[in-house]
């Protein structure tokens, strides 16, 4: 299963898809996203639709789908937003505000779609991945615990958040980022 995100027919056929072959659907993790890093004034209105269809309408779409999905047995949406729901960077004009909206997303699900789908998000820092590979060198000492986070780190809080564990989390933003947006950078 796959297609582009882009293209606001794949969210809901990959849901569908997904039910198909399961059948039923308990959890739905919305982790794609896309960054275009340049100066604000740089940017168009293709970057905009681009990084927006991807980090937010289809996050959205995807959400819905899983819901009716999940129906009255319930289930678990998790948004992967960022630091940057919270803080703003250079050269992140969209970025920053797409994961905000993302958050903001994460709640008024939250609320419309308790008590049965529970959706919260996890907003990661630096993480150790190929795309972050200068950000893991240029900001490892902004970050209090000294390193970049990895991969499995996020994947053991999402599966935190998704197991009954967390059964009372809901609507909220789990930062995971070594303590780096505790201070100015």
């Amino acid at each position: 299963m796959s297609g582009d995100l882009s293209d606001a027919a794949v969210p809901v056929r990959l849901v569908e898809e997904t039910v198909e072959r399961f059948g039923r659907l308990d959890v739905l993790v919305n982790n794609a996203g896309l960054t275009t890093s340049k100066p604000a004034l740089e940017l168009t209105a293709d970057d905009f639709d681009e990084i927006f269809s991807v980090d937010v309408k289809a996050a959205f779409l995807a959400s819905q789908a899983a819901a009716r999905a999940m129906g009255e047995e319930g289930g678990v949406i998790v948004n992967i937003t960022s630091v940057h729901e919270y803080v703003p960077r250079r050269g992140f004009a969209l970025y920053a505000p797409a994961k905000a909206a993302l958050g903001m997303l994460t709640r008024s699900l939250a609320i419309e779609l308790a008590p049965a789908v529970r959706v919260v998000s996890v907003a990661p820092g630096v993480i150790a991945t190929e795309r972050n590979v200068s950000d893991t060198e240029q900001l490892r000492h902004e970050i209090p615990l000294g390193r970049a986070g990895e991969s499995v780190e996020v994947a053991a809080l999402v599966s935190f958040l998704v197991s009954d564990e967390a059964r009372y989390a809901t609507g909220a933003s789990f930062l995971l980022d070594g303590g780096l947006t505790q201070q100015v950078f």
